[in-house]
């Protein structure tokens, strides 16, 4: 071998050494997206994303009151437990994971979780579920709202520990609905909402920057 091409080939090496993170990082990127919303706030999220037009895989878990699911949207309908109240504190009891849940996230996807923290399904499942996706080795993001309080004070006192809760975990973004709120002339339910979702799809573009492009997602 020539001098020359056994220097190239060592240089080659050394960047290897220097850069192991370049071939995960690739590997990760194509890895099929998929969104999942967990309950009735991250199931409207899902949706509202899915009109964007992302190529992806779409699915939710959530209880069975939610009327706008697309055909190409896979759902798993979960029947919530009975909420409690602590010292005037709305709960929502501690969601285990089943083998359907389990199921939802088989594939070697790029899982983007989204929900409502409150007094939902997501509430009661979001921990233990991203528990379950760090044991798995799943790549994954979750995007949580904090509510506001046109929602009820004790759902937001118990959103605000959640979310404290969650610290501890790797990979969560979340935003607070409040402000939106206080942002929006004559605010109401579905007009936060609707921004919620947007703010949703914007934390999203954040992380993935690729999927940024304004003109063919807004």
């Amino acid at each position: 071998m020539k001098r020359r091409e056994l220097i190239k080939g060592f240089a080659a090496l050394g960047a290897l050494t220097l850069f192991p993170n370049i071939v995960a990082m690739a590997n990760q990127i194509n890895k099929p997206l998929h969104f999942v919303g967990l309950g009735q706030g991250g199931t409207n999220a899902m949706a509202f994303i899915h009109k964007k037009g992302i190529e992806a895989r779409y699915s939710c878990i959530t209880g069975p009151y939610v009327s706008h699911l697309k055909p190409e949207m896979e759902h798993l309908f979960y029947k919530t437990s009975q909420d409690q109240h602590v010292n005037g504190i709305h709960y929502k009891k501690e969601i285990a994971i089943t083998p359907e849940m389990k199921s939802v996230f088989s594939e070697n996807d790029r899982y983007v979780i989204l929900t409502g923290l409150g007094a939902s399904v997501g509430t009661g499942l979001i921990s233990s579920l991203l528990e379950f996706l760090q044991v798995e080795k799943k790549n994954y993001i979750a995007i949580c709202s904090l509510p506001s309080f046109n929602e009820g004070r004790s759902k937001r006192v118990y959103a605000i520990q959640k979310i404290n809760e969650l610290d501890k975990l790797k990979n969560v973004l979340s935003f607070d609905q409040q402000l939106i709120a206080e942002d929006v002339e004559k605010p109401s339910i579905i007009k936060i909402f609707e921004k919620g979702n947007q703010q949703f799809f914007n934390l999203f573009k954040a992380y993935y920057p690729q999927y940024s492009d304004h003109r063919q997602f807004n």
